[in-house]
Formats: C-alpha cells, sequence, structure tokens
C-alpha cells in the first residue's frame, strides 16, 4: 500500500518532469539552430526564448521546495542567457561575421582558410567568434 505522502511526492515529481521536458527540448531546438547558415541562425531565437519563459515557469513551481531542486533550471537559464548573448552579438555585427563566414566558404584551400583566420583576427570579430 502506497503511503498518502509518497503519493503526493510522486504527483509531483510527474509535474515536474513534464514542465522539464519541453524545457530541454526546446534547449536542444535552439542549440541546433545555431549552427545554420547566418541568415537563418537567428531562427533560434524563438525556441530560446520560449525555453527561459518555461524556465521561469519551472523556477516558481519549485519555489515552495529545497534550494537544490533548483540548480538545474538556473543553469539552463545561464546556458540559454550565454546563447542568446552570442546571437546578440551577432547580430549587432552581422556585417562582420557574415563576410567571415563567407571568407571560409568560399576559402578551397588551407592558404586561404588560413587568411580568413588572419582577416578575424584582425579585426574586433576575434574577441566575437572563435
Amino acid at each position: 500500500m502506497t503511503q498518502p505522502g509518497g503519493e503526493q511526492e510522486i504527483a509531483f515529481r510527474r509535474e515536474k518532469a513534464k514542465r522539464t521536458l519541453p524545457v530541454s527540448l526546446l534547449v536542444l531546438l535552439g542549440l541546433v539552430a545555431m549552427y545554420l547558415p547566418l541568415p537563418k541562425r537567428f531562427v533560434a531565437f524563438v525556441p530560446l526564448l520560449l525555453a527561459v519563459v518555461l524556465t521561469i515557469r519551472l523556477l516558481r513551481f519549485l519555489a515552495p521546495r529545497a534550494g537544490r531542486e533548483k540548480i538545474w533550471p538556473v543553469i539552463t537559464l545561464v546556458i540559454v542567457g550565454v546563447l542568446l548573448s552570442t546571437l546578440a552579438m551577432q547580430a549587432a555585427f552581422y556585417d562582420a561575421v557574415s563576410g567571415y563566414e563567407q571568407c571560409l566558404d568560399g576559402a578551397q584551400t588551407s592558404l586561404a582558410r588560413a587568411g580568413c583566420e588572419q582577416l578575424k583576427n584582425s579585426s574586433l570579430l576575434g574577441l566575437i567568434v572563435r
């Protein structure tokens, strides 16, 4: 026979899993979208912003619980924040990032790729794209 407290704990864990899974999938989708070519890459904003909203809702759901359960949602927010800031920097320096990616796409030899790397390192773009 199941204890009443055990049933509540099981229900809580199911609800937590139900709220956590979409966040994980959205972060994964956003991360995959970051590898698209440059104009299409900005579609990653949508799943990442949705992940932020759902993570905040998850943290509100976990508010009455112990602090240990809130660690992974906070880490998720930090990761999504880094990804969003990377996208924002690429949007701010769109011309430089686009030129660098076009240079790499057109480079056929290692010497041409080295020229692209030298172009990247000689400008502010070297601090943004690694």
